[in-house]
């Protein structure tokens, strides 16, 4: 589910991120906007389940999705950082912001996939 719900997400970002003329530059803040908090509250969810996996295993395991957990809490930190400038940008800099922010979606999409493949190696080696 995760994994469809950041491939939606990154492909709703690039269409809005595309540089259509037709939308002015406060539309296209509040879609990023919008969409970042999404990928932001993705991610804080991803945090959770694993939170309550760690409750359920020990050893190994536990090590290892503590691992994933610092990985997902630094992407949170991404997000957070591309948020802010998606805000504040203004009509000088909006260019600029909006090719940084679509570089990090990319990278963040990629690398949330990453941290997912992770946690499913993590649980499989708990069921050995």
């Amino acid at each position: 589910m995760i994994t469809k719900t950041i491939g939606v997400v990154a492909l709703i970002f690039l269409f809005a991120c595309s540089g259509n003329q037709s939308n002015d530059l406060k539309q296209q803040k509040e879609e990023i906007v919008k969409e970042l908090e999404k990928l932001e509250t993705n991610i804080d969810d991803a945090i959770d389940d694993i939170e309550d996996k760690l409750n359920l295993n020990e050893g190994p395991i536990e090590r290892n999705l503590e691992k994933v957990q610092e990985d997902l809490k630094q992407k949170k930190k991404d997000v957070q950082v591309s948020l802010t400038k998606a805000k504040n940008a203004t009509k000088d800099n909006w260019e600029s912001i909006k090719s940084d922010v679509n570089e990090t979606m990319d990278d963040i999409e990629a690398e949330f996939n990453d941290v997912k493949q992770e946690i499913a190696e993590a649980l499989d080696g708990s069921d050995k």
